[in-house]
């Protein structure tokens, strides 16, 4: 073979030679490259996480600081309103009387909320992802908030300010010396012995002391939630943290939810109680019906034995009624005038002989009294609802305000039932 026949061979050889290796190199490279890219995306990913988490965690501590706080503020007036007033002890209701107890009371067997420290003990347990976050300042901000904290707690447990003046011990002595009447069938103090209790506590030096503190107390919740609250503000600005963003994380990660809608809603759903439960049967027309299984308890007087018996009454009853969706909202309107019974059983024959045949009467009685209950009531509601990721658990959320004056967010859970 002549020497110009090989040039052209090695040239072409050479050059695949020097593609492959160069073709290598690059796919080396590109593979680093996107490696360190999904890497970095991973981390900032992770950062983000962490620094909602924590901003979601103080906002949780500040809120309930604020429900602890409004507590404060609604069972003040009544327990002033009896120091001042101790000869009010004797008419005043059985509820105002537990309320003022409660306020007064000393409770060693909870911790409040805000002070559990859980999530705090995560977050400085995972210094990396501290250290991720590329923002001392926040960082700073964020350990500061939970030093806010601890000394909050520190100064409730510790600061005569928030001594309660009838402690544990002497709630021990009190119960140890009542007698049948004291106590109600589920083990509570009864409301002779509340007023008993009360005034036994009221002119006392630490009733007085702990009443005349309230101000203080107040005033220090107070400063602990804009402390608090500023501090997270300036959270959010340092990591651009959005209010969509936090709604956001907490469907996903602390409701662990998706949104409503008008396909999620249509269908039959049962909610369970502790004395029945209830069946909704939303259509795609807006219309609904409703089934409620209850047991009522009825008051009866036996004339012949001069006697009163209570008999349980498992019932029935539905009615229809509207539904719309806007946004995560339901509004629920059924119409009670269009109720009606499907089932009741009265036991009659727990009842005296002499009174059994009265019974009949009693039942179409009390089916009179109930429909008329039932159709004088005012149902509609507005629920904040949610569904579970699967879509087969509906959560509806609706504020309460409680006889303190607090406000509570009641939720209840939905199962959709398979047809």
């Amino acid at each position: 073979m002549s020497e110009n026949t090989k040039k052209p061979f090695l040239n072409s050889w050479w050059r695949q030679f020097l593609t492959s290796i160069l073709g290598t190199a690059i796919g080396v490279g590109l593979s680093f490259v996107v490696s360190n890219l999904v890497d970095s995306q991973k981390k900032a990913k992770a950062r983000r996480q962490t620094a909602i988490m924590a901003v979601y965690d103080i906002d949780e501590i500040i809120r309930e600081i604020k429900e602890e706080q409004q507590q404060e503020d609604a069972l003040f007036p009544i327990a002033m309103y009896l120091s001042n007033n101790p000869d009010k002890v004797e008419t005043v209701s059985e509820d105002s009387l537990r309320l003022a107890v409660t306020y007064l009371l000393e409770d060693i067997t909870s911790m409040p909320d805000w002070a559990i420290d859980t999530k705090e003990k995560a977050f400085s347990g995972n210094m990396e992802a501290w250290q991720n976050l590329e923002n001392t300042q926040f960082y700073d901000n964020v350990q500061k908030c939970y030093q806010r904290r601890a000394a909050l707690k520190r100064t409730v447990d510790l600061d005569v300010v928030f001594l309660r003046p009838i402690s544990d011990e002497s709630l021990n002595r009190f119960i140890n010396q009542a007698t049948a009447d004291d106590l109600e069938v589920d083990g509570r103090l009864s409301a002779p012995a509340l007023r008993r209790l009360l005034e036994q506590s009221l002119g006392k030096s630490e009733t007085i002391r702990f009443l005349r503190m309230y101000l203080l107390r107040s005033n220090l919740y107070s400063q602990y939630i804009d402390e608090l609250t500023r501090l997270n503000e300036e959270n959010k600005f340092l990591m651009a943290i959005t209010d969509e963003e936090m709604q956001e994380y907490i469907r996903k990660n602390v409701q662990k939810t998706k949104p409503a809608t008008p396909k999620l809603v249509t269908g039959t759903w049962e909610a369970q109680m502790n004395d029945g439960g209830q069946t909704f049967l939303f259509r795609k027309d807006n219309t609904l019906d409703l089934t409620v299984n209850t047991i009522n308890v009825a008051n009866l007087h036996v004339d012949s034995e001069n006697i009163d018996v209570q008999l349980k009454v498992p019932i029935t009853y539905c009615f229809g009624g509207t539904w719309a969706l806007g946004g995560d909202s339901l509004r629920v309107s059924c119409q009670p005038e269009k109720a009606r019974i499907l089932s009741i059983d009265m036991d009659i024959n727990s009842l005296p002989e002499s009174a059994r045949e009265k019974g009949e009467n009693w039942v179409e009685s009390y089916k009179e009294e109930f429909m008329e209950m039932i159709k004088s009531s005012q149902m509609e509601e507005t629920y904040a609802v949610s569904f579970d990721l699967t879509g087969n658990r509906m959560f509806w959320s609706f504020d309460y305000t409680t006889p303190t004056g607090a406000t509570e967010n009641i939720r209840q859970q939905l199962i959709r039932k398979k047809d």
